[in-house]
């Protein structure tokens, strides 16, 4: 590429002054993680991506990320989250009787009683 090529390309670019602002405002930004990051930081960061990456796979090998997905999907859920339902005690034991309730009820359950015998070890 010439010269004049380049000048021909730079010409054509407009930068306002809120361009030299977001430009400077990076820079700025660099400057304050580069003077925090240090040994310990990343030592502290890695540690905290190594235990979100090893429950990530952990979750991964299960069923549970594709049941909590074909879930989420639910368009029940949809209406339910623009106008949530007020649930009572009255509530809470009529939904005893449905299946899915009692289904999802039973997984919540025994992911506590892992999370309670994962304290044990």
């Amino acid at each position: 590429m010439t010269d004049e090529n380049i000048k021909d390309q730079i010409s054509g670019i407009n930068i306002e002054p809120a361009d030299v602002e977001a430009i400077l405002d990076l820079a700025r930004t660099m400057r304050i993680m580069q003077n925090y990051i240090n040994d310990q930081t990343a030592h502290g960061i890695a540690q905290v991506m190594s235990t979100l990456l090893k429950l990530t796979n952990a979750i991964m090998c299960t069923d549970l990320v594709e049941i909590m997905e074909r879930g989420v999907q639910d368009p029940a859920l949809d209406k339910a989250l623009l106008n949530p339902p007020k649930v009572g005690i009255g509530g809470m034991l009529k939904q005893m009787q449905d299946e899915d309730f009692q289904k999802g009820l039973g997984i919540m359950i025994e992911l506590l009683k892992a999370m309670g015998r994962a304290t044990e070890d």
